[in-house]
């Protein structure tokens, strides 16, 4: 009996419940009148560039008299059935579109991605000193241009403002000299790029060039200086001639010979002008005849600057230290690293002298400074002078090591100076300290190679040396985000050039493992037979030990130095390899030995 009653109640509160959700007690289905929601994008996911507008219009059913709103960081941003906004920033946006009636309630999330504009890049690497061409031959320019492959994408050619081209590469050829403003104008729907660089164009057969480089990048006054009775050698850097031939002149008396080097020894205190000029020789450039008294003989060019012999002995300029001086460099006068992996921990520095002031503070403890690959250097100073001794009279400090396999050795061309002039500043003679590599067929003396700033970060550098060899630094990006610069900051200029003298690389590749392997002496980053146990003066650090005796002249003669007062450390190698990138010195302290 209970259990019939229990039934009979059950059926009665089931349809009590029935009848009281239905009008005069029909039962009918309210969910054909509730809300629903459906969108224009299969996975609800919205991209848009930043700056863009982007109009978001899903589906809306049973919504005419529905409470619509869009919900994006907990605040409604839309009522209508339709979102449309501008998005100026960069990331990911959640929204959250709720449809709601008397019958009911529908709702969908959605995502919206703003990402960057990816307008054209023209990355064009232009030379240092501008780009001078001979009259009547074609150059052909092939710029990389970044997100070319992005909708909309044109490019356009213009010389002094004429439309020449729309291609990716452009042929240039002028049969007339003068300079001419070539602009590249890259555009796609995200945005322009403009480049715009002049031509020189010159004569033909004129494209040679000579000039005589100053003490460092930031000291490009080719102004000498030497003590009366010193030798001083003088060897210009040459492009551009076959087999030139040279004309060495001293306050306008000429000099006999014909080499690309010239010695001089002023005997007293005084002002001498030295020029010097290159042609080609009669059997590199054939002459022609132009006119019967007239003929074409081979391009020239002509450089001069100034010697000043000062009113000074060696003696009046030497520092000797005192009591109260430091056996460690106190200052580094200059630091321009050539692009590399490193470089990066450098880019907040928006000066030369910022970078100079991280350099010295990173040396006070310990701590490397890279060079970057072949040519960039380091000055340092002390409070006195370093005195030659019978032994070793500096140390550098870097982080070589020898293993097995895997070895770590990054040479660094270590230069000495002393101050003629008395200014306090590394502006006078550079002498190179002789290692084992400084007669060896494969060195190359007095070299130059050009840097060229790439279009951004995460993009290889690329360069050219003197003889026309070009190359890269190339980014590694398998290790480093592509945010990581290469190039200095704290240079404005489109390339830089940097100087000295390069060795042949030292490396193998043995059991998939690439090993920089040590040279037998006189570098810095390097474990040879001159390395020295740090221990004597209380450091446990990878040092080597340097000489001033070993100083010699542009022309490798030896020169009798007392004492020096600046370091130049200078990354000796210009090598590239996978997984470890270029060879780059690194140094860490400087060290005088003759206290």
């Amino acid at each position: 009996m209970r259990r019939d009653i229990s039934a009979l109640s059950l059926l009665v509160v089931a349809g009590l419940l029935v009848t009281g959700c239905n009008k005069d007690d029909i039962i009918t289905d309210d969910s054909s009148k509730r809300p629903e929601i459906s969108l224009d994008n299969e996975y609800g996911v919205y991209t848009v560039k930043v700056g863009n507008e982007l109009t978001i219009a899903p589906d809306f059913k049973n919504c005419d008299n529905a409470e619509i709103t869009w919900v994006m960081d907990d605040k409604v941003v839309c009522r209508d059935t339709r979102y449309t906004a501008i998005w100026p920033e960069r990331g990911e946006f959640y929204i959250t579109i709720n449809a709601k009636n008397s019958y009911g309630s529908a709702s969908e999330d959605i995502r919206v991605d703003v990402l960057d504009l990816v307008a054209p890049v023209i990355s064009l690497a232009l030379p240092e000193g501008g780009l001078r061409v001979e009259q009547g031959t074609e150059y052909i320019f092939a710029p990389d241009i970044q997100h070319s492959d992005e909708p909309g994408f044109r490019i356009e050619w213009f010389v002094d403002d004429n439309l020449v081209s729309t291609e990716m590469q452009y042929t240039f050829s002028s049969s007339e000299t003068g300079t001419f403003n070539i602009k590249i104008v890259a555009t796609n729907d995200d945005g322009t790029d403009v480049k715009e660089f002049p031509v020189q164009v010159i004569q033909a057969g004129s494209g040679g060039q000579i000039f005589f480089h100053g003490p460092s990048y930031y000291q490009p006054e080719t102004t000498r200086y030497t003590f009366a009775g010193r030798q001083v050698v003088f060897a210009p850097v040459v492009t551009g001639f076959t087999n030139p031939e040279f004309q060495w002149c001293v306050n306008g008396e000429k000099y006999p010979g014909t080499s690309a080097m010239f010695v001089y020894t002023p005997e007293t205190p005084g002002e001498y002008i030295v020029t010097v000029t290159a042609s080609e020789t009669a059997s590199a450039t054939p002459r022609r005849r132009i006119t019967r008294n007239i003929e074409r003989a081979g391009a020239g060019a002509s450089a001069s600057l100034k010697l000043i012999c000062v009113d000074a002995t060696e003696a009046d300029r030497q520092r000797k230290p005192t009591g109260a001086s430091s056996p460690w460099s106190d200052k580094v006068y200059e630091f321009l690293p050539a692009p590399g992996q490193f470089v990066d921990e450098f880019r907040k520095c928006a000066t030369e002298q910022a970078a100079c002031e991280k350099a010295q503070e990173k040396l006070s403890r310990h701590s490397y400074v890279t060079l970057g690959a072949f040519g960039g250097y380091i000055i340092v100073g002390f409070d006195h002078s370093i005195a030659a001794s019978a032994g070793y009279d500096f140390a550098v400090e870097g982080n070589a090591f020898i293993a097995e396999i895997g070895s770590s050795n990054e040479p660094g061309i270590v230069w000495v100076m002393q101050d003629v002039n008395g200014n306090g500043l590394p502006d006078d003679e550079w002498y190179e300290l002789k290692g084992c590599e400084y007669t060896a067929s494969t060195t190359r003396r007095n070299t130059i190679t050009t840097y060229f700033r790439p279009a951004g970060p995460g993009m290889n550098v690329e360069w050219r040396d003197a003889d026309g060899t070009t190359g890269a630094v190339n980014f590694l990006s398998d290790y480093f985000p592509a945010t990581r610069v290469y190039f200095p900051t704290w240079l404005s200029a489109s390339s830089y050039t940097l100087y000295g003298t390069r060795i042949r690389p030292n490396n193998t590749f043995v059991n998939d493992v690439y090993s920089n392997n040590p040279y037998a002496w006189g570098y810095a980053d390097n474990v040879g037979s001159d390395a020295i146990d740090g221990a004597s003066f209380g450091e446990t650090g990878q040092f080597t030990g340097f000489r001033i005796s070993n100083a010699v002249m542009a022309d490798g003669q030896p020169v009798a130095l007392k004492y020096i007062d600046f370091i130049k450390v200078q990354c000796g190698v210009q090598a590239q390899y996978p997984r470890i990138g270029e060879v780059s010195t690194e140094v860490l302290s400087f060290r005088d030995l003759s206290m």
